[in-house]
């Protein structure tokens, strides 16, 4: 049965791509550049790091970016700015994990709406920006965009369509991106045969950073895509797993969900471990110090090797 449905989501997003292609769909241009960060995978290919790398750069390079994004599983709804610029302007709960943590991290003008062309405009002509990084913008193509950066790793490659597999869109979709980043050992030789000529291969690493003892047996706390990923990241830096606790994706922590955590804390004798993602939505939850100062963050850095022919490349594409 599952294999029946790929088939027909196949026919269905083949059908919408060519009307965009076709211009059936209008595509929409705004008065900034756009650089999005996506994938053809339905999450954990690690966005958020990419997106934060890339303001880094574009703010060393002089220039003032804006992130937009949906603001999945946020408690608000339509356009909401949840970061002008000078200060936050919501909660994580209004913002969704992801806006917020942007926001709270970068200190860059952020905006949350399911329609990311509204959000686009609203960040162009309200707020002190002159590029907009669109996070996870691949297939919202109603938007108009100056570099598609798509990131690739290993699960991709091997995987199938939506609902039988995780993937949003064929590998023949890598056709639209100008660049690829190769996550986890994907070789440029893996990839090319999907790119258009004119695309480009960039090698993607991730630095693992936590400062928790590892000494101490850990609870591994997550509400994330893929969360094998983040235990297999803590065993890689030392750490010995005594338990987990495994929510769903952009998961809502309630006081509940609090208790929980401290509960399976103390009965392995464990700190606490989380994502960024989660720490955001947690710690306004907890009252007790003792606690708070219990868990700690696996913080992920995304770079890469050749960061100035990549930053240059951006930059040719957004100045042409």
């Amino acid at each position: 049965m599952l294999r029946l449905l790929s088939v027909l989501y196949r026919w269905l997003v083949a059908r919408r791509n060519a009307q965009f292609d076709r211009h059936e769909r209008p595509i929409v241009p705004v008065d900034r550049p756009v650089i999005s960060v996506g994938n053809i995978s339905a999450g954990g290919t690690g966005k958020t790091p990419v997106v934060q790398m890339l303001v880094g750069m574009l703010r060393q390079a002089g220039l003032r970016p804006a992130v937009v994004l949906r603001g999945y599983r946020r408690r608000s709804r339509g356009l909401v700015v949840v970061h002008d610029g000078q200060q936050l302007r919501v909660d994580v709960a209004r913002a969704g994990d992801e806006a917020f943590l942007h926001a709270k991290t970068l200190g860059v003008p952020v905006v949350v709406s399911s329609d990311k062309v509204e959000a686009a405009a609203h960040a162009a002509g309200n707020l002190p920006c002159d590029v907009i990084v669109v996070d996870d913008g691949f297939q919202h193509r109603a938007l108009h965009r100056d570099v598609d950066v798509v990131i690739i790793d290993p699960a991709t490659l091997s995987g199938s369509l939506l609902p039988a597999g995780r993937l949003r869109e064929p590998l023949a979709a890598l056709s639209r991106a100008d660049i690829v980043l190769l996550a986890d050992g994907v070789t440029p030789e893996q990839v090319r045969p999907l790119m258009n000529s004119s695309a480009r291969t960039f090698a993607l690493h991730r630095t693992l950073r936590c400062t928790a003892p590892t000494n101490v047996p850990v609870l591994a706390v997550s509400g994330i895509a893929r969360a094998e990923r983040f235990h297999d990241s803590l065993r890689a830096l030392g750490y010995t797993i005594a338990g987990t606790l495994v929510f769903a994706d952009h998961h809502r922590y309630t006081a509940f969900n609090v208790r929980t955590i401290a509960t399976a804390a103390r009965k392995h004798h464990a700190q606490i471990i989380t994502t960024s993602k989660d720490h955001v939505k947690l710690a306004p939850l907890i009252d007790d110090a003792s606690l708070l100062a219990q868990i700690f963050v696996l913080e992920l850095e995304a770079h890469v090797d050749t960061s100035a022919p990549f930053l240059s490349e951006l930059l040719r594409r957004i100045n042409p």
